[in-house]
């Protein structure tokens, strides 16, 4: 097995393609705009080529005057387009453009070596460098050139270079044109560095934030004000269901802790995708304030859209760092992601909103460009990703939400990536969001080949565990494995790549021998064999250790279990070929009850999987077992692992649903530990079971957690992750 390996590779990734941030690219620095690159060095510079880039030339490195037995080239463009060879030769662009850079840049406190190089390697290209293509003659001599022509004319009679006119012969630049242009370009080399920061802004803190929320586990005492706090927090945010669905079974009510960082969520997209708010006048880009505002919120939107793929990815991924260096659950990982998405599509949105309304006028032609077909085609598979996501299809048709999930997402990072490429190629460096996200979801899929690899092909051995198969045992020779794992079965269904999540029950095969071999060998009535009063029945019981297996109990819900089930149907056992990916921890969490002194476990039907484990892991003074199930074959499945348990001193108490003791009381047994016992140091309390009763647990450890005398340490262990 690789246990470490996820976590391990995963934060290589991380450190990998972070520093793709300081890669170079074909633009003016390293990275992205506002962490190493620039848009416009020097802004004097760009700003006089802005001015007069789109006046005719005749691109003649000669103007007339000039010595006639030089080697003329002349080239009429009527109306073409300057090619970029004209702003390396034509004499007039040249002059004009020194006599500008020697107005404007001074004022910017430029130095000459960064005009020389804007010079050598800007002029023939503007915004992207490219330093092949160099002039026919330096700045320095452009400008001497130029100034000779003042004084041969006379400064009153050098004409000024008018937008779109043919330049023909040495002009200046008015300072009223200057000023506007200086000023657009100021203002939009502002706005797409504080594009950039507010993106890595929002990448790295919904990264990090868990992370150093989660630094408080290391304190070496567990404050009880941090468990009272810790305790506040697991409510949830609103009523009294966390794990089941709300607001007409469209959604999950999250934590107040997870309504906290939800909420510094949905405010830092709001508000980075506004702030810094910059308006510049008199301004050659955005004449007015709504032109501000569109090209603003429009760019930002867009940018903060990729910013989002890093959390996106990394939450979802099976094999995130962040379980490992946080005490954050999957399950809590999987619902950010779930709002992470939503964030994502709504920038999506008002990026496309703004700017189809804003090319409305164009959009015949515009709508023909590759880079706007690429945009629609991601758009709408951001936005197809909600409806197909809903937690009533996760729940009626899981399949499908998966292969729907994945094709979509594949898409839209492709439609991004060819969005970008087709307007900007690899200029600006917004394609390393896409190249960190894929990077993200590839390298987690890598890992759980390995992880196969690690297992490799066995067989799975699927029985009844009751007569009507209402639940099944799987058992799996020659795998250890702890936590979860995923299992696929490729002979199953022709969809071979369908897998889902089990907790392992065992991972070792066990003989038990008791002297009570009437009650074994009977499977006697639950109640009496495992109740509070058990222990002395089973105190003679011994288990002697087996060779590997691990043993999954499930209970066959639609689709790919509900498949197995109709397989094995009438049959005794069923052998089948299965590949086994894990082993994996959901919640880690759970490393937080190495802390405590006393242990309940809450279990309702095959959520007794990960409990057993747990207790079996268990290094406190007390523990004790709440186990409510439908049948009494589920109890008589885990026998072995039952007696287990009372021999290492768990109380163990165990209810059949509708039986004449009723179903449990899991509030009172939670209060009856946490305010009635007298047992001293934290009480860890772990919950797997329906819905309803993990939120009954965790009810009443918001209520009586903040009062309580002793720390409490919490953990849910889902049943599922819709």
């Amino acid at each position: 097995m690789v246990p470490s390996l996820g976590s391990f590779s995963t934060f290589v990734l991380l450190l990998f393609t972070f520093s793709h941030l300081f890669t170079p690219s074909v633009a003016d620095g390293y990275g992205i705009l506002g962490a190493g690159k620039f848009l416009y060095k020097p802004i004097c510079g760009h700003t006089c080529r802005r001015l007069i880039y789109n006046n005719l030339l005749l691109c003649d490195s000669k103007l007339p005057g000039d010595n006639a037995t030089a080697h003329v080239h002349r080239r009429h463009l009527h109306g073409a387009t300057n090619p970029p060879e004209c702003f390396l030769k034509d004499a007039a662009f040249l002059r004009t453009m020194a006599l500008c850079l020697a107005k404007a840049c001074p004022l910017d406190n430029i130095p000459n070596s960064v005009i020389e190089e804007y010079w050598e390697g800007h002029l023939a290209t503007g915004s992207v460098g490219d330093w092949s293509l160099q002039p026919i003659m330096s700045y320095q001599e452009a400008l001497m050139y130029a100034q000779q022509d003042i004084e041969e004319v006379g400064e009153s009679n050098v004409p000024y270079a008018i937008e779109g006119e043919p330049l023909n012969v040495t002009s200046f630049v008015r300072d009223e044109d200057l000023v506007q242009y200086h000023n657009a370009q100021t203002w939009f080399e502002r706005l797409e560095r504080d594009h950039g920061r507010n993106s890595i802004a929002v990448a790295v803190s919904g990264v990090f934030i868990p992370v150093l929320l989660s630094l408080f586990r290391f304190l070496p005492i567990r404050p009880l004000w941090y468990s009272r706090l810790v305790a506040t927090l697991e409510k949830p945010f609103v009523g009294q269901r966390h794990r089941s669905p709300t607001v007409a079974n469209l959604g999950i009510m999250p934590t107040r802790g997870q309504a906290l960082y939800i909420a510094y969520l949905v405010l830092t997209q709001i508000l980075l995708a506004v702030f810094p708010l910059v308006f510049l006048f008199p301004n050659s880009i955005a004449p007015t304030r709504r032109a501000h505002f569109i090209v603003l919120i429009g760019n930002r939107t867009g940018v903060l859209a990729m910013a989002d793929f890093v959390a996106l990815f990394l939450f979802s991924s099976r094999n995130n760092i962040l379980l490992w260096i946080t005490n954050w659950s999957h399950s809590t990982f999987l619902l950010l992601h779930r709002w992470i998405g939503y964030c994502l599509i709504f920038q999506v949105s008002i990026h496309s909103a703004i700017y189809l309304a804003d090319y409305f006028p164009d959009h015949a032609t515009e709508s023909q460009q590759p880079y706007w077909i690429w945009g629609v085609v991601g758009t709408l598979a951001f936005v197809v990703l909600w409806p197909t996501s809903i937690l009533p299809v996760r729940q009626k048709a899981y399949e499908f939400f998966l292969l729907s999930h994945q094709v979509l997402t594949a898409l839209a990072l492709i439609a991004t990536f060819m969005h970008i490429y087709k307007l900007f190629t690899y200029n600006w460096g917004y394609e390393i969001w896409v190249y960190i996200g894929g990077a993200i979801w590839f390298l987690d899929r890598f890992l759980r080949v390995l992880r196969m690899v690690a297992t490799g092909y066995r067989t799975a051995v699927v029985t009844s565990v009751d007569p009507d198969s209402e639940y099944l045992k799987i058992e799996i020779d020659g795998v250890v494995a702890h936590g979860h794992v995923y299992l696929y079965f490729p002979t199953l269904t022709w969809r071979v790549w369908e897998n889902h999540p089990y907790s392992v029950l065992s991972t070792f095969t066990s003989a038990t021998h008791s002297s009570k071999a009437a009650a074994i060998e009977g499977h006697g009535d639950p109640e009496k064999t495992r109740s509070s009063g058990s222990s002395s029945d089973l105190s003679n019981s011994t288990s002697v250790p087996g060779r590997p297996k691990v043993t999954i109990i499930l209970r066959p819900m639609n689709g790919l279990t509900r498949v197995l089930a109709t397989r094995l149907g009438q049959l005794k056992l069923l052998s089948i070929p299965v590949i086994v990916e894990g082993s994996y921890h959901a919640n880690p969490a759970i490393r937080g009850l190495g802390s405590c002194s006393t242990l309940l476990c809450i279990g309702g039907g095959v959520g007794i999987t990960p409990l057993i484990p747990i207790i079996r892991s268990f290094e406190g003074v007390k523990a004790r077992l709440a186990w409510s199930v439908r049948t009494e074959w589920l109890l008589r499945s885990v026998d072995d692992e039952i007696k287990d348990l009372v021999q290492r001193g768990v109380k163990v108490n165990t209810r059949i649903s509708g039986d004449a003791n009723g179903r449990l009381n899991v509030g009172d047994i939670v209060r009856e530990e946490l305010l009635h016992s007298e047992d001293e140091g934290d009480l860890g309390v772990v919950v797997c079971g329906p819905t309803g009763m993990a939120d009954e647990v965790r009810v009443v450890i918001a209520e009586l957690g903040p009062k309580a005398k002793r720390g409490v340490v919490f953990v849910d262990e889902a049943f599922s992750w819709y």
